[in-house]
């Protein structure tokens, strides 16, 4: 099975994060090797292996390509952002710097959370963590069961447990949220791995309020640029900063635009297609059709 063989060939095995790409798509299985990268195809086992893996990836869809423009992947990044540290920031913001907080939202808040009696840190992790059961049940079921148990289960959930003085209305929003954001990452095992790392995030928000967050995020980024995938770095072309680069990272730019395969990537044809290929409208013709025939008389 290829995922065993991801296990002995990755470069790291200390990372939540998968350092080769798996894909059951020929489209994008083609796109990878016309960059240069190596696909490992295994026997009875529709998934195959793309390397190197670089972390950008996780955030695009094959269908993006099948777009004229792509405005999708923007959101895709803030989405991220915002499953990653959106309950973390809640919960510094409640319990270390309120000050922060518009008075009107403050006194909202306030009367949200009266009768709760649990912190906000701990609010957040009960919440994350049923939210959490009722996606990997919902996975696990027949999917017309499972689809109904998700969104009906949370919410009833939710609402039994404002009712109850468990969790305060805003944390369920909140919650809500953050799971909502974490369908906009494409790639399962990226998503995994960022919903692993929420619960760290909260418990430095937890401890250390916004410099707890502000800890965790740096040391997110020396780790993910610490990584290479078959030598690579993970973040390229972010971290090293290749800017010319950035055309099918943060947006996707027209084909003609994207003339030439990643340099890190050694292909021996640095260029996947020839220059000048940017349409242009048709030229006029010099001339009028009548005046040629007059001459022609």
């Amino acid at each position: 099975e290829s995922g065993y063989i991801e296990d002995f060939i990755r470069d790291n095995y200390r990372t939540p994060f998968s350092l080769l790409d798996r894909t059951e798509r020929p489209d994008k299985v083609a796109g990878s090797l016309l960059e240069g990268r190596v696909a490992i195809m295994v026997d009875t086992t529709p998934f195959v292996l793309i390397a190197p893996a670089i972390f950008s990836e996780f955030l695009q869809s094959p269908e993006d390509y099948y777009e004229s423009h792509d405005y999708i992947r923007p959101f895709r990044w803030i989405a991220l952002l915002l499953t990653l540290t959106l309950p973390s920031f809640y919960v510094a913001l409640t319990s270390f710097h309120q000050e922060m907080i518009p008075t009107s939202l403050a006194l909202s808040m306030a009367v949200g959370r009266a009768g709760v009696p649990f912190p906000a840190v701990v609010e957040a992790f009960l919440m994350e963590v049923t939210f959490d059961f009722l996606r990997e049940a919902g996975t696990r079921m027949p999917r017309s069961v499972g689809q109904a148990v998700g969104v009906v289960g949370a919410l009833v959930l939710g609402q039994a447990a404002v009712a109850a003085s468990i969790v305060s209305p805003l944390m369920v929003i909140i919650v809500a949220l953050t799971a909502i954001a974490s369908f906009l990452i494409p790639n399962y095992s990226a998503s995994i791995a960022i919903r692993f790392l929420r619960y760290p995030m909260l418990l430095l928000a937890g401890t250390f309020g916004l410099l707890g967050i502000f800890w965790g995020l740096m040391f997110l980024l020396l780790h993910l640029s610490s990584l290479r995938s078959f030598g690579i770095p993970y973040l390229y072309p972010i971290s090293p900063s290749v800017p010319g680069e950035w055309k099918d990272v943060f947006y996707r730019a027209p084909w003609w635009a994207m003339d030439k395969r990643p340099l890190l990537f050694r292909s021996p044809n640095e260029r996947r297609q020839a220059k000048g290929q940017r349409p242009e409208p048709p030229v006029k013709n010099g001339g009028d059709e009548g005046s040629g025939k007059q001459k022609g008389d």
